[in-house]
């Protein structure tokens, strides 16, 4: 399931501007950084947690600190995929972990791994896991996924047995977080309980202090199972101002801070000692027809205005680079990404001769016509956002080299999305979506997803396919993993075929490092730039 969004949450392609491309030919051996042990880490943030329970909260500050202190049964590595932390193994049914039918997964436990105050962990957390999401009493921000569990055993203190109901596809993407049943099982009020903020977890980092809007710390756990972090401590500081955040840079207050905001985006880049990345987002960008439009009711047409739009100039001169072309509704970083899928690219002589064909023609003006009507349509965005707003006045010069007139309608963004999408009173839109770990589109895809008439989902375009309809459900219950990829290669041929929509970039988000920082990496997961501090370091003097 996806979830509409308008802002950022997570992450793409690694480009690293203001220093070189080298490293991503390096050889393992020139890869190794010589890093200091000990030191404190100094992270800037624009927001504060509202708690440390990342079950609780959908704050992205939240689930960055999590990171800190908690574990999870499987996570995401840099490239996306899925990798094992506390389980020794992610579950699949080539090597035994999840049965035929899909409806019982097994994960076998690490054993060793304590909480902590030295508690060991078992099975018994991950079940009371599930039944803490599961009760009524507790405020949690979603229960997707573990609704579908109709029970889970603990065979042994190191396998936990998970039985669905029925096939659940994403179910990598639930314990991502485990929480300590000996400190919550018999709490009172587990929405108010001290633990929510001052956590224990299994995590790299221990949390020591929060200092209310200036603060939190968290010092190195050395009974972590990966072994001791490099840090002795990370001090999360909240800095709720991004002109006082560069001041920091710049003075050396602060080693690390994300989210930069575009419009610093070149000023960051000429700090010295600190160079900026791009790191990944899986927030792709895209402009929808509506398909209830006549003039969007003609294939040739919409192929013909993909082909006139040029993703690469407008990554290059509106994103400055912060950004990836975007060739279809899957992220370069998920392993349901059609690698050998051809790139569309800009070509106006195409579009012209599918406008031509389509029984238009070039008036006095240049703009086409047909049957005395001008080929012109309105583009609604919600307002606020530049980027947006010049992507949209880019895509307009575009299609008026190949006779099409567009009037871009910026909408206040709060009517954009309850009203002007729901209620599909659009011609063609231009917005975001956040694509999920797991590939499934079902929602954004499937005919009985358009929005009225009873129906709730988030088609808003008005796709009506019959193979859509059949694969996207196809996959959903699809076990086999490359089978199931297979689904979703056939998806992404399909979109650029019928073009329901135009895909046009994912976002990037711009951090900021100081040169002395080693091992930080990105990561397409939407908990936040701290996923890998464990292995965060200062370099040491050679």
């Amino acid at each position: 399931m996806r979830k509409l969004m308008i802002l950022l949450l997570v992450l793409f392609i690694v480009v690293i501007t203001g220093c070189s491309h080298k490293a991503d030919t390096l050889t393992p051996e020139e890869k190794k950084v010589n890093v200091q042990q000990g030191g404190q880490l100094k992270y800037g943030s624009l927001n504060e947690p509202n708690t440390l329970n990342p079950l609780i909260s959908n704050l992205l500050a939240t689930a960055e600190v999590g990171k800190l202190v908690f574990s999870g049964l499987v996570v995401t590595g840099d490239k996306g995929e899925w990798v094992p932390d506390l389980a020794v193994g992610v579950p699949t049914t080539a090597n035994g972990g999840v049965a035929a039918d899909g409806r019982t997964v097994t994960y076998r436990l690490r054993q060793g791994v304590t909480w902590h105050d030295g508690t060991p962990f078992t099975a018994a957390d991950v079940k009371f896991t599930w039944q803490y999401i599961m009760n009524p009493k507790v405020n949690v921000v979603s229960r997707t996924g573990y609704d579908q569990i109709s029970s889970i055993e603990t065979p042994d203190k190191y396998t936990v047995v998970v039985k669905f109901r029925e096939y659940y596809a994403p179910y990598l993407t639930l314990f991502g977080t485990i929480l300590p049943k000996h400190k919550l099982e018999n709490v009172g009020d587990l929405n108010k309980d001290p633990f929510n903020r001052a956590p224990i977890g299994t995590g790299p980092f221990k949390f020591r202090e929060w200092q209310v809007a200036e603060a939190l710390i968290f010092d190195a756990n050395p009974g972590y199972y990966r072994g001791k972090p490099v840090l002795d401590s990370i001090v999360y500081k909240i800095v709720p101002e991004q002109n006082l955040l560069l001041t920091q840079l710049k003075t050396g207050e602060l080693d690390v801070v994300g989210n930069i905001a575009f419009s610093n985006f070149e000023q960051v880049k000429t700090i010295d000692g600190i160079r900026t990345v791009i790191e990944p987002t899986m927030v792709w960008e895209h402009m929808d027809f509506n398909l209830d439009n006549v003039l969007f009711q003609d294939l040739r047409v919409r192929q013909a205005i993909a082909a006139a739009i040029d993703r690469q100039a407008i990554v290059a001169n509106v994103l400055k680079g912060v950004a990836v072309p975007a060739y279809g509704d899957q992220s370069p970083l998920s392993w349901a990404y059609n690698p050998m899928q051809q790139p569309p690219t800009r070509d106006v002589n195409i579009a012209r001769e599918l406008l031509t064909q389509a029984g238009w023609t070039p008036g006095p003006d240049g703009i086409m016509t047909k049957e005395n009507k001008k080929l012109a349509f309105a583009l609604a965005i919600p307002n606020g956002n530049r980027q947006r707003e010049q992507t949209a006045q880019k895509i307009v010069e575009q299609l008026k080299e190949v006779g099409i007139t567009v009037e871009v309608r910026p909408v206040d963004t709060q009517l954009f999305f309850s009203d002007i999408l729901k209620n599909r009173r659009f011609e063609a839109a231009i917005y975001a979506w956040v694509a999920g770990v797991d590939p499934d589109n079902l929602n954004l895809w499937h005919s009985r997803k358009i929005p009225g008439r009873g129906n709730d989902g988030q088609n808003y375009s008005g796709w009506r396919n019959p193979e859509i309809d059949k694969l996207t459900e196809l996959g959903t219950k699809t076990v086999d993993v490359t089978a199931r990829k297979d689904i979703y290669f056939r998806i992404q041929d399909i979109i650029r075929e019928d073009c329901p929509v135009v895909p046009l970039y994912f976002r990037g988000n711009i951090a900021a490092v100081k040169e002395t920082v080693a091992n930080y990496q990105t990561n397409p997961n939407p908990a936040g730039n701290l996923w890998n501090a464990w292995q965060w370091g200062f370099s040491a003097a050679k």
